[in-house]
């Protein structure tokens, strides 16, 4: 059965607070309040430090059932060097993010952009050690993965696998002529590589990069949400992440794609948030 999961990268963000979330909420109970929005959340933290034991427990009390994590490998995993000498590492890291139970949705693996076609054999034998029951999507980086033969052999190694390729769009962030420090930033910051539609498995992961000028964003988010129209007619399952360098308006931007998905007659199942006490009322 396909699905459609639709989320941000963070839920911790003190400005949403008054906005989109709701006035008082204090910062143990804005993940609780994002969930409440959202049906799923990249896990950036996961990158920089493993969460104890404890922490997972409680991400997975505080979001309600149908509500998926995608947590990110960590650096030191993914950036460490051969990724061949992580395996142990790696396992480590998918057995404490198994505590999210079946709130865990793909891991993913971020490499970085020095990491190329050159590096395909330790690539493979890092996932070789990859336990079948977890799910895992990949986002390159390198140039050389983007079309021609490289690209093909690392799908095909991914979907041998059953791994997903993470699709990642900068258009919108990379459009027009800017000075805004905040821009210019996030496209230094921000990997400039081609839309790779070529995906594998049966788990789609798009991570897509907006402009905080929603009309940028608007006609190519119309694409994606055709594309993911008939990514879930093929029954993938579509995870979609919304970044924006201008956080404020990255909950805007799924707003829209749900807008834009419930035009195409494929609305996404979003929950309904609890109304606080004093805007309840009684008929």
């Amino acid at each position: 059965m396909s699905n459609i999961y639709l989320g941000c990268a963070i839920w911790g963000y003190r400005p949403w607070v008054g906005d989109w979330l709701p006035a008082g909420t204090s910062a143990n109970d804005m993940l609780r309040a994002y969930g409440q929005r959202l049906t799923t959340v990249e896990i950036n933290a996961t990158f920089y430090a493993v969460p104890d034991a404890a922490t997972v427990a409680r991400w997975a009390a505080d979001t309600p059932d149908g509500f998926r994590f995608c947590p990110k490998v960590p650096k030191a995993i993914s950036h460490g060097g051969a990724l061949a000498r992580q395996t142990g590492a790696t396992r480590e890291f998918i057995g404490r993010m198994q505590g999210l139970g079946a709130k865990l949705g793909p891991i993913f693996l971020q490499l970085p952009p020095g990491y190329g076609p050159g590096q395909l054999a330790d690539l493979s034998a890092w996932l070789e050690a990859w336990p079948a029951e977890a799910e895992l999507a990949v986002e390159v980086r390198h140039p050389g993965w983007f079309g021609g033969p490289a690209g093909r052999e690392l799908n095909r190694r991914l979907e041998a696998r059953g791994a997903g390729r993470v699709v990642v769009d900068v258009r919108p962030v990379n459009t027009g002529a800017t000075s805004d420090p905040v821009i210019l930033e996030a496209r230094g910051k921000k990997p400039d590589v081609p839309v790779e539609l070529d995906y594998t498995g049966s788990t789609v992961l798009l991570r897509f990069m907006g402009h905080p000028d929603l009309a940028i964003d608007r006609p190519i988010l119309a694409e994606w949400a055709g594309q993911a129209g008939a990514w879930l007619a093929e029954g993938k399952t579509v995870y979609v992440f919304m970044h924006c360098p201008v956080e404020e308006r990255s909950p805007e931007l799924c707003a829209l794609f749900a807008e834009q998905m419930a035009g195409l007659g494929a609305p996404i199942a979003l929950p309904e948030p609890e109304l606080p006490p004093e805007q309840l009322t009684l008929f």
